[in-house]
């Protein structure tokens, strides 16, 4: 888990305080008090940085979030499994999040989805099939699993499509690999302004503007946004990635940014360590 996915888990942890706040003048106020890296979710400043949306009342320091969690028992079940198939990745997650599983903390709208889906058949329950074309950043996390054990980005873009119909992961997987494989041989911003051009061609202009534009708050505006969703979220994290030169200084910007800000933190964290050193203080706070 050390090569990619060990910098991705530690900034999820280390935003998971201020998660969901959308609210980002109100978190760059917060920040000149205090540290927003590794803190508790505190439902009277979820109150007051509304919009936001509190989500992990029982969450302790170094926690991760839903899409944190569904990576490591990925990796755990991918790294003794070769043919690890879609099917079998169904199976990890409903094990884990259905009714009586392990896991205790919130589910997204996908995952209670295909919890409803199976407990329909468990039941026999005759329902319409529930079309699979979410577009949040969970569909990443098969490509980062696969990254860390080797294997090609076919492979995860079949387990992407449990929750996900749509090409443009599989076209991501490409853009992010020339990342991976190019990173640290020149300037990160280099790398980028190449690696963009593997992306879906209806983000082109979003992501040339996320590279070029220096205030962050008017890209946000107009060509990005801090939600989950990738149509927001891929050109929020190539703006970060092009404009940060430390791991701690990039998860610190991060999460003052709000929104989606520890599911960014997965990518943000497994590209940034490559070249950046995580904090020491860091690693001991995280729980996985």
């Amino acid at each position: 888990m050390k090569k990619y996915l060990y910098g991705s888990l530690v900034a999820n942890a280390a935003s998971l305080g201020y998660h969901w706040v959308y609210n980002s003048a109100y978190l760059e106020e917060l920040s000149k008090k205090k540290s927003l890296l590794f803190q508790v979710q505190n439902k009277e400043e979820f109150d007051l940085g509304k919009p936001s949306y509190y989500a992990y009342p029982n969450q302790k320091i170094g926690d991760v979030t839903t899409q944190g969690s569904f990576m490591i028992w990925l990796y755990q079940a991918m790294k003794d499994q070769n043919d690890f198939s879609k099917n079998d990745y169904e199976n990890l997650i409903y094990h884990h999040i259905k009714p009586g599983g392990d896991y205790v903390g919130y589910v997204e709208t996908y995952g209670k989805l295909l919890v409803l889906e199976r407990l329909n058949e468990e039941l026999k329950i005759t329902t319409p099939k529930l079309e699979k074309n979410d577009d949040h950043l969970v569909g990443f996390i098969p490509y980062l699993v696969a990254k860390e054990l080797g294997f090609d980005p076919v492979k995860a873009f079949e387990l992407t499509n449990l929750f996900s119909n749509k090409i443009e992961y599989l076209e991501f997987f490409k853009m992010f690999d020339y990342i991976f494989d190019e990173i640290g041989k020149r300037e990160l911003k280099y790398v980028l302004k190449d690696a963009v051009k593997l992306a879906p061609i209806s983000y082109t202009n979003k992501l040339a503007h996320a590279i070029e534009m220096d205030d962050t708050t008017l890209f946000i505006k107009e060509h990005a946004g801090t939600s989950c969703h990738i149509q927001y979220s891929i050109p929020l994290i190539i703006h970060l990635l092009a404009h940060s030169n430390s791991y701690e200084g990039l998860i610190e910007w991060n999460t003052r940014i709000g929104g989606s800000s520890s599911d960014r933190g997965l990518l943000l964290g497994a590209i940034m360590s490559q070249i950046s050193p995580i904090p020491e203080s860091w690693k001991s706070k995280v729980n996985f």
